[in-house]
């Protein structure tokens, strides 16, 4: 197993990766994700926005040649102001592991990456998000350490979705 920095020459590859993902939004909730159809739009964001991010690493795992899931993350560096205390953390924005790959150490080889990234720039916080419907992601990052410290709630009013 392989952990490396992903490069411009990976953008194809990160679009297959983030597909499975993908679609798994897109099924739970179609009224926010849209299905991982235009692939050229997937591969412009990858190029564009994910990979050009200067506070912005994605990590790909590897196995015998083949990519087995990737990670982005961001680190997020905010003053203290009248409110909060310095907060330097890395946030991860996507983590995705192909199905018939997971529960074989992928994932925990990807969060490992993460945490040696944090400890490498002196950060000792690191945050996610994940939607109530995806209980096996929340049982993975719980494992991994996480814990849950905020609750986001929704409302669509009539007519808007």
């Amino acid at each position: 197993m392989k952990i490396r920095l992903a490069t411009a020459e990976d953008v194809d590859m990160l679009v297959g990766l983030n597909a499975d993902v993908q679609k798994l939004h897109a099924d739970a909730m179609p009224h926010l994700f849209k299905q991982p159809s235009d692939l050229g739009s997937l591969a412009a964001d990858f190029r564009d926005r994910i990979l050009a991010d200067a506070d912005g690493s994605t990590f790909i795992v590897e196995d015998e040649g083949q990519a087995k899931g990737y990670v982005y993350i961001r680190i997020i560096r905010r003053p203290e102001n009248a409110y909060i205390y310095t907060q330097n953390l890395i946030y991860i924005d996507q983590i995705s592991v192909k199905p018939a790959s997971q529960g074989k150490g992928y994932g925990r080889a990807l969060i490992g990456a993460v945490f040696g990234l944090a400890r490498s720039q002196g950060i000792n916080r690191v945050v996610l998000d994940t939607w109530a419907f995806n209980t096996p992601a929340h049982g993975f990052f719980e494992r991994m350490g996480f814990k849950p410290f905020n609750y986001r709630m929704d409302v669509y009013l009539s007519g808007q979705q």
